[in-house]
């Protein structure tokens, strides 16, 4: 689906007319993730650390569309949208968001790695210690 929403979005950028305004695209490693499952959206709704040089860095982007990487997973997308107002408090509207499940922490129920078990994070479909570990996401201003 990402490859197709991708293949849409750059159709739709080659048919504007060169008098368009700019569209300013960024992509950003936020280094979020990892910590376990849920505790991006504590750690933004905190303002912990990492999470407010994020917004500094992004709010100093000032993109159009913002490429998120290593940003965890959750299916309701509360992390993504706890993100998105943290930004609108300071002053950029990001109100389409979209973030696939990414299949790292995917366990496969096999001893990948060969260390005798087969729940670890090497195991897994993609290197993850929990579903959704260092997924992306995407931000913008568009639908």
């Amino acid at each position: 689906r990402f490859a197709a929403l991708c293949a849409l979005f750059c159709l739709g950028l080659s048919s504007t007319p060169s008098a368009a305004e700019p569209l300013r695209i960024a992509s950003f490693h936020t280094d979020l993730s990892g910590r376990g499952p849920g505790l991006i959206l504590r750690d933004i709704l905190r303002s912990e650390p990492p999470v407010a040089a994020t917004l500094d860095v992004l709010e100093m982007a000032n993109a159009d569309i913002v490429a998120l990487q290593d940003f965890d997973f959750d299916a309701g997308e509360q992390a993504l949208s706890a993100l998105a107002a943290a930004l609108s408090e300071r002053g950029l509207d990001y109100p389409h968001v979209l973030a696939l499940r990414p299949n790292s922490g995917r366990l496969t129920g096999q001893d990948l790695d060969g260390d005798g078990r087969n729940d670890g994070p090497r195991d897994a479909h993609g290197y993850g210690r929990f579903s959704g570990e260092g997924g992306m996401a995407l931000l913008s201003r568009y639908p």
